[in-house]
């Protein structure tokens, strides 16, 4: 189960990360894209852009929201900067087959190289280092693709990222989250909406949990 951060954590993120989201949405389209993209198979379910150990203390996590296990070797994970760039990919391992919702093997959690913390299911823990020294962007976002370049699902942390963005982005993590250990994540059902900004919150970090 997901551990909710305290009501006036809680209280005080939102509150910085509203006033920033309103700064770094000025001037940006709203709105949801053209072809609704809610995924059956797999989500992208959590991502942390930063975190104690700075800007590469990073993690996405993907599961398997469905009744069937998904194979997604050959995958790719694609990192987008502020302006809608992509900047690096990774590509998910040969043998990495996600479980049916409920079991263990469900997730699949790739880990930044300055990674803090502890993996709940550790059976696919995927490390990864990207080019760039701030890692994933905090005002980025991030995609998945399959093995024919089809977006499988994605969220951004500004809506100035279009492409991996579903609806509104996110709210962005912050110095105040990093201290609150904090990470952009879905609920306890995984649901997606095609809205990042009503899918994603920020509550304590728990991958492979």
């Amino acid at each position: 189960m997901r551990r909710i951060l305290g009501a006036s954590a809680v209280f005080a993120m939102l509150a910085l990360g509203m006033a920033g989201g309103v700064a770094n949405a000025a001037g940006e389209s709203e709105g949801t894209e053209a072809a609704p993209l809610a995924s059956s198979t797999v989500v992208v379910n959590e991502v942390s852009t930063r975190g104690l150990n700075g800007n590469l203390d990073e993690f996405i996590e993907l599961r398997n929201v469905s009744n069937q296990p998904q194979d997604v070797s050959g995958y790719t994970i694609r990192i987008y900067s502020p302006s809608n760039v992509v900047t690096d990919t990774i590509v998910l391992p040969a043998g990495t087959i996600l479980q049916p919702k409920g079991n263990a093997g469900q997730y699949a959690v790739l880990v930044g190289q300055n990674f803090s913390g502890t993996i709940a299911d550790q059976t696919y823990v995927i490390p990864f280092t990207l080019a760039s020294v701030e890692g994933i962007p905090t005002l980025g976002g991030v995609a998945l693709q399959n093995m024919s370049g089809a977006k499988i699902d994605g969220v951004a942390f500004s809506n100035a990222v279009v492409t991996p963005r579903e609806g509104n982005a996110a709210i962005p993590e912050n110095a105040l989250t990093d201290q609150l250990n904090a990470a952009n994540t879905r609920n306890i059902l995984s649901t997606d909406t095609d809205n990042n900004r009503q899918d994603f919150s920020l509550q304590l970090r728990t991958p492979g949990l």
